[in-house]
Parts: structure tokens; C-alpha cells; sequence
């Protein structure tokens, strides 16, 4: 993802003043399963001697974005460094690969980057229904029986009533809350920023217990406190008596729901901070930051299938009767085939990482984006896009789909070398074609900070519920 500080990487190639016969403007196009895409690149010679690099996508939002000395060079091969981009120079034409997917480009010399157009002005926002100040988070409410369940980066875990957002209870924790809760009849978990799963009371929210889910003896010290950047900690999953979650410590865990005893352990050989879905009765699944895509039977507690991506992932895997489905951090939307596991269709992001999980609605999937900034439409058997829309921001959770309506949180950031422009907010689609209904725009991020909405959103019959960096919790309405 080239997100940010991109300009800050330096090439290690030997500063050089003859000229390098790469040196000019190169435009041409780039080829994913989808379609190709216009794509150039522009290098110059810097007063060091090294080659400077500027990139034009628009596609991806990127106009002659100026990445500083960031070439390798050696032996008529050219690297762009924060693009995973290998070039091969032949007289007036480039061919190489572009990005982790190894996508094929051509380019010819020449040809002009246009500027980048005039940012849209969108419909406003309906009034919220209320709002109720808390405290910020990275978290995604949760609606269980008209009741709000949600963490803050304080550490506070809050249960409050969708009808007007009055307190239910809040519990006080020692560490901070940033992922997503899961919520039974009786019960509420999450993992904390200690990497510890926590049960609480759903009535009144007394502590129940703590499992220490990263065994140091198995996997040393504790992963760092953001060891993902933005998917910052698994996502659990109650089943018949038991919570499963994975670890940071590259195990899958089962623990009793009732007392917090661990009752088992899968090896999954790699970090786990997905969700984890249940296909059947007897079967999970979940990603790995390997690439793999688990399935892992439960009866026996052996693996049934490792389907296999080129980068991280975080996403919770989808199923229909046919496809699994999965976004990886190779920038690639994956369809693979249920039966034989085989890939059945390929969507590219570009350059940029698959981090939301998406959401099938009557037969349609709807799946949004980070620095690709769109919420996507599509045909789940086929992968084919119903429609794209630029939703300005990056969007890490999940959209929230009604009848007629696709609600998106968006995030933005303010961190020196960010070469893509992203705008935080709320944005309301028209289910059918994508066309924007309306965008709130949440406050500017502070510098070196995020603003929007990274987690999902959630609904609560005829509302929007929504909790992001500003720390405000808001009800829209849905309609």
C-alpha cells in the first residue's frame, strides 16, 4: 500500500551525472483481470546525481505524485521501489510488472500527466437522530437487541440503547479496545490492546474473565501494539460454548465461553487478526498474515483446505455455494472455487491492500477499500463489477447494506509523504447504482493522526450507527 511516506524511501542505486536513458516521461497501460488502466511514469536526474521518480494513476487517484529518489537501477532494469514495479528497458519501450500481483504493464515513451480534477461536492447528510459523546476508537459498534455495544481507545467498553443513545453501562478496562465485539445472549467479547480476550456480563457488564490469548513461550513477546496498522486486532467468534479467536502468536483458539478455559489450540503457522466465519455447523474459516485462507474441521480439529494469496489477510473469508472469497494485502480481490479450492476469478486493487470483508445482499456483493478509495459492487460467482464508486476515503470495515442504500465509514489521513488524498466521513450509496446520496464529513485529522470512521458501521432497524476517531456516537437514519 502506498499510502504513506511513500517520498521518504531512497534507492540504492550509485549516484551517477551522465544521463540514464530511462530518463523522460513514459505513459501507458497496466493490465489486471478486470481491465487495464492508464499508467505513467516520469523519471528525472536530481542535483545528487540520482534518479527521481514521479507516478501518474488516475485510477488510483494518483497524478504525477512526486516519490523522490526512490530507483534502483542496475543493468537495464529499473525498480520503483514503493510500487513493487520492475521495469525492463528495450529502446523506446518499458514492459515490466506492477505491484505484488506482478500485473503487466507496457509503456512507451512520451505523452503528458493531466492534473487532477476538481474534488466532487456531494449532496449533505440528514440530521442525525442524536449524538452522544464518548471518547475515540478504531472499533465497530455492534447492535444486539437495540442495544449498542462498542470500545474506545480509552480502554472503556460501552453498551448504550440505539433509540436515543443513553447508557446502559460502561465498563472501564486497562487497555485500550479496538476491535470489534461479538455479542451472545448473555455475553460480550473482544480482544484488548494487551491481546487478551475479554468476556463480559451482557446485562450489566461486570468482567467475567481473561484469557491471555499470545503464548510468549511459543512465539516470544507479544506482537507490537499496532502490528497491523489499521486491522488492529482479531475478531472473535461464539459458537455452541465456545469463543474461537485467533492470535498473534499464529495459533486459532477455542475457549469456554462460561469459564474462560482454554480448551484447545490449532497451529495456523501464522498470525491470525481476521474474522472468523462458520460455513457449516462443523466448519470455520479464517485468514492468516501468511496469505492463507483456513478451513479447519472442527470435529477433528485437522485443516480441510489452505487456499493461498500473496499477502496478509485480515479479511473475514465469504462464502456462497460456490466461491470462497477473500481480500489479501497482494492488492487482490480473490474468488477461489469451494470444490478444489482453484482461483475462479481475480479482482485487482491495484496498489492497494483488500482490508474490508465483504457483504453479500440478494445474491450481490458489496466490498469497500483502502487507497483504491471505492466501494465495489459485484457478482460474487464471477467477480465481474456491477458498479465502483469513489468514495474519497480509505474504507476498512465492512458496508452496511439495506434495501435500497450502501453506508460506508471513511478515513483520512494526515501523515507527511501521503501522496493519495482521503477525506473521513460517512457516505450513503444508492444500492443499485452506486451514485452518492449523501456525505458527512467528520473533522480534519490532527497532524500525524487519522479522522473518519475506520471501523464498520452498524444498523439498528431504521439507523445508521456510527463511532470513529472524533469519539462521537451518532445515530443517522437509514432512510
Amino acid at each position: 500500500m502506498l499510502g504513506c511516506a511513500a517520498a521518504c524511501l531512497l534507492d540504492s542505486s550509485p549516484a551517477q551525472t551522465a544521463p540514464d536513458p530511462i530518463e523522460g516521461t513514459w505513459t501507458g497501460t497496466v493490465t489486471a483481470p478486470q481491465g487495464s488502466a492508464a499508467i505513467g511514469f516520469a523519471f528525472t536526474r536530481g542535483t545528487k546525481g540520482r534518479l527521481l521518480l514521479s507516478f501518474d494513476m488516475p485510477a488510483m487517484f494518483t497524478h504525477n505524485a512526486q516519490l523522490g529518489p526512490a530507483v534502483k537501477a542496475e543493468n537495464g532494469t529499473y525498480t520503483p521501489l514503493p510500487l513493487d514495479t520492475t521495469l525492463r528497458l528495450e529502446g523506446d519501450r518499458l514492459t515490466g510488472t506492477f505491484g505484488l500481483s506482478q500485473l503487466p504493464l507496457e509503456l512507451h515513451r512520451g505523452g503528458t500527466f493531466a492534473p487532477a480534477p476538481p474534488a466532487p461536492v456531494y449532496p449533505a447528510p440528514p440530521a442525525p437522530l442524536w449524538t452522544r459523546p464518548l471518547s475515540p476508537t478504531w472499533a465497530s459498534p455492534v447492535v444486539h437487541d437495540g442495544i449498542i455495544y462498542v470500545g474506545t481507545t480509552e480502554g472503556k467498553f460501552h453498551a448504550a440503547r440505539a433509540s436515543d443513545g443513553g447508557e446502559v453501562w460502561t465498563w472501564s478496562g486497562p487497555h485500550r479496545i479496538d476491535g470489534r465485539a461479538v455479542v451472545t445472549g448473555d455475553a460480550v467479547y473482544f480482544v484488548d490492546g494487551k491481546i487478551e480476550l475479554v468476556a463480559l456480563n451482557r446485562a450489566d457488564g461486570k468482567l467475567r474473565w481473561r484469557f491471555p490469548l499470545h503464548d510468549a513461550d511459543l512465539a516470544g513477546k507479544p506482537a507490537p501494539d499496532n502490528p497491523t496498522f489499521n486491522r488492529r486486532t482479531a475478531i472473535p467468534l461464539a459458537s455452541d460454548g465456545s469463543v474461537y479467536c485467533g492470535s498473534s502468536d499464529g495459533g486459532l483458539y477455542a475457549v469456554d465461553a462460561a469459564t474462560g478455559q482454554k480448551l484447545w489450540r490449532h497451529d495456523a503457522r501464522s498470525p491470525v487478526f481476521s474474522g472468523i466465519s462458520q460455513p457449516t455447523a462443523h466448519t470455520l474459516a479464517f485468514g492468516c498474515m501468511d496469505g492463507s485462507v483456513v478451513q479447519l474441521d472442527l470435529r477433528t480439529r485437522e485443516e480441510t483446505a489452505r487456499f493461498k494469496t500473496g499477502g496478509g489477510v485480515v479479511t473475514t473469508p465469504v462464502f456462497t455455494a460456490d466461491r470462497v472469497i477473500a481480500g489479501s494485502r497482494d492488492y487482490t480481490l480473490y474468488g477461489f472455487n469451494a470444490g478444489d479450492g482453484t482461483v475462479a476469478w481475480k479482482f485487482s486493487y491495484w496498489f492497494s491492500w483488500v482490508e474490508s470483508t465483504p457483504q453479500l445482499a440478494d445474491g450481490v456483493m458489496y466490498v469497500g477499500a483502502s487507497d483504491f478509495r471505492r466501494v465495489t459492487a459485484l457478482d460474487p460467482a464471477s467477480g465481474r463489477a456491477l458498479w465502483s464508486t469513489d468514495v474519497r476515503g480509505m474504507c476498512w470495515g465492512w458496508p452496511a447494506v439495506t434495501a435500497d442504500t450502501v453506508f460506508i465509514g471513511t478515513v483520512a489521513q494526515n501523515i507527511p509523504g501521503t501522496v493519495i488524498a482521503h477525506t473521513g466521513g460517512i457516505m450513503a450509496l444508492d444500492r443499485q447504482t452506486g451514485a452518492v446520496k449523501w456525505q458527512y464529513l467528520s473533522p480534519l485529522p490532527p497532524a500525524d493522526s487519522f479522522g473518519g470512521q475506520a471501523g464498520s458501521l452498524a444498523l439498528a432497524g431504521d439507523r445508521v450507527i456510527a463511532l470513529g476517531f472524533d469519539g462521537v456516537l451518532t445515530a443517522w437514519p437509514a432512510k
